[in-house]
């Protein structure tokens, strides 16, 4: 759920880092899976479901079953309370019932997050937000998180209780209305008080070169504020959309000073999304193999830190992105399948890594 994608159309030559991928050998069989080495290490893999497609493409629940074993569900007030005081839960009772059937954990995302993804009834598209004060608007707030984290129990395991706080309008009414810091902090506080025993987490989008140091900086002092007004953090999210061609050549060691900056304020590290987009045609020399050293890289670099619980790919095929269904980038085959449910070099880049282990 990223926001201000930017295509860069220029073709761009990046000196980057030669990392060492093994190579595959003769005894690597077709019917390994991720899954298979990732339940072995206690690490989450997962990918998104998609409620557009996963009911209508026979392929889609088999191979999400097969080869992950965390699912990521977007369950936005717009879809979830679509009328003040009525709640649809049709969305994560079809996900909770999938996850007990194939012992699979749901991460819910995102309880707070931008005006578009809540629902008409707010008027967030106005300039008064809707005409709420604070105090209606926190009880609002409060209602819709206690809800739905009481209605996912223990089928959730984690959720993504604010989404993108520094993009630009610090998410929209919410944060206008309550404050940021302060609306941050009630929102971890009514989860907490909701469901003691999941992980909430904090997520956020650093860049699509790598991820950037400055935001990050930034992205850790709000988490130092927002823990001063009470705010129960367990975990934060780092969202991994990066494009090979505008890629940085120390991207492996901006992530390693995420992952740094993580285990000093003591919460755990999860890739929230994960997608490379290979770049306009001309524009990085064997794009594939580029993406496949890309995906190798950031998981073995989250595997080999203990405090980097999970991996999320975003987009179960290539023909099912968000770059092509949200962005029109038509030529986007960013992630480890294609169209066709091949497993493509990035697929063996992730498996690589997670056969490694920690």
């Amino acid at each position: 759920m990223r926001t201000n994608f930017k295509t860069s159309l220029a073709v761009m030559l990046v000196a980057l880092s030669a990392s060492f991928l093994p190579a595959r050998g003769a005894g690597d069989s077709d019917s390994e899976t991720l899954r298979q080495y990732a339940d072995k290490l206690g690490f989450g893999i997962g990918n998104v479901i998609q409620g557009r497609f996963w009911n209508r493409m026979p392929q889609f629940k088999p191979v999400l079953a097969r080869e992950y074993n965390r699912a990521f569900t977007i369950v936005t007030m717009r879809q979830t309370q679509p009328e003040r005081g009525h709640f649809d839960f049709d969305g994560m009772d079809d996900a909770s019932q999938f996850a007990r059937q194939h012992n699979m954990k749901l991460f819910g995302a995102a309880l707070v997050y931008r005006n578009d993804s809540s629902p008409d009834w707010l008027h967030f598209n106005s300039l008064l937000c809707g005409g709420f004060s604070a105090t209606e608007l926190d009880q609002i707030l409060k209602e819709q998180i206690e809800t739905l984290v009481r209605h996912g129990g223990n089928d959730y395991y984690a959720w993504e209780v604010v989404n993108e706080p520094l993009a630009p309008g610090h998410n929209g009414c919410w944060g206008r209305v309550l404050g940021q810091d302060n609306m941050i902090a009630k929102a971890f506080q009514y989860a907490h008080e909701a469901n003691p025993n999941v992980t909430l987490l904090l997520n956020d989008t650093f860049g699509q070169s790598g991820v950037d140091r400055e935001k990050t900086d930034e992205f850790f002092e709000l988490i130092a504020r927002v823990r001063k007004l009470g705010a129960q953090i367990d975990a934060v999210g780092c969202q991994m959309h990066l494009e090979e061609q505008q890629l940085h050549p120390d991207y492996v060691d901006e992530f390693q000073y995420f992952l740094n900056r993580a285990r000093k304020a003591g919460v755990q590290v999860q890739i929230t999304e994960m997608d490379v987009y290979q770049g306009p045609p001309g524009a990085v020399q064997d794009p594939y193999v580029k993406q496949r050293e890309v995906f190798y890289n950031i998981v073995h670099t989250c595997l080999k830190d203990s405090n980097c619980t999970e991996v999320t790919i975003f987009g179960m095929n290539d023909d099912l992105t968000w770059l092509r269904t949200n962005k029109d980038l038509f030529d986007a085959n960013p992630v480890l399948f294609d169209g066709q449910y091949n497993k493509k070099p990035a697929y063996y880049g992730v498996l690589d890594a997670l056969k490694e282990g920690r």
